[in-house]
């Protein structure tokens, strides 16, 4: 069976070690975000560093969001990559905005797909 990469056959443990390691970061990023930080105020990102303290997390729920990227738009303030810096723009048919992250990554990504559908 092929394989995107080594990451995907690690063993559990570690990848989930690795992944809550990696946590506080990824929200302290998000939070950089005028959106989420006002959507995660109180939150000291360097405490989420479980499964129940990520669980514990303020949901945001997808019908807000025309809301608030009406209210903020183009995407409610939750975007970190500011929108003439994004290499794609995805719409959903909701219609919700996301900005694309690198044109590295959606390649890697459309190649890990073709794999799984060929």
């Amino acid at each position: 069976m092929d394989h995107f990469d080594t990451l995907e056959i690690r063993d559990p443990a570690a990848r989930e070690a690795d992944l809550l390691a990696r946590l506080p970061a990824n929200i302290s990023r998000a939070m950089t975000a005028p959106g989420w930080a006002k959507h995660l105020a109180g939150i000291d990102p360097k405490a989420v560093t479980s499964r129940a303290a990520l669980a514990s997390l303020p949901v945001l729920r997808k019908s807000s969001l025309p809301a608030l990227q009406k209210e903020t738009p183009p995407f409610g303030g939750f975007n970190v990559t500011p929108p003439g810096k994004a290499k794609r723009l995805f719409m959903s048919p909701g219609p919700i905005l996301r900005a694309g992250g690198t044109a590295r990554r959606l390649q890697r990504r459309a190649r890990a797909v073709r794999r799984r559908h060929s």
